[in-house]
């Protein structure tokens, strides 16, 4: 590995591009990542148009608080379960280990 290190690095041809391809590599990364900045900022702007402009028109339905808390009850015993737990090791490869520890 030093060997190639010390190749590209004594190479200034080599070094040269590999810079010019890293450049190349971030450019592209930020050109994504400023095009899903300005799609986030447009998508933001129609949703404040349309509460400052047509809400009087076109209302937002409400929320029914009563349907919120009937769910929060449905999906109580979901939230409480533990998840962090292991799993049986199916395939054998850990040597010595036949169950998991939750079955015991």
């Amino acid at each position: 590995m030093e060997v190639i290190l010390e190749r590209i690095l004594n190479h200034p041809l080599l070094s040269f591009a590999l810079a010019l391809l890293c450049i190349l590599l971030l450019f592209a990364v930020l050109k994504g990542l400023i095009k899903l900045i300005i799609i986030v900022l447009v998508l933001g702007a129609l949703y404040f148009g349309y509460i400052s402009f047509l809400q009087d028109d076109f209302p937002l339905p409400e929320i029914d608080e009563d349907l919120i808390e009937q769910w929060d009850e449905w999906t109580e015993p979901f939230r409480s379960l533990d998840f962090n737990d292991t799993f049986s090791d199916l395939n054998k490869t850990i040597k010595g280990f036949t169950e998991s520890p939750s079955e015991e």
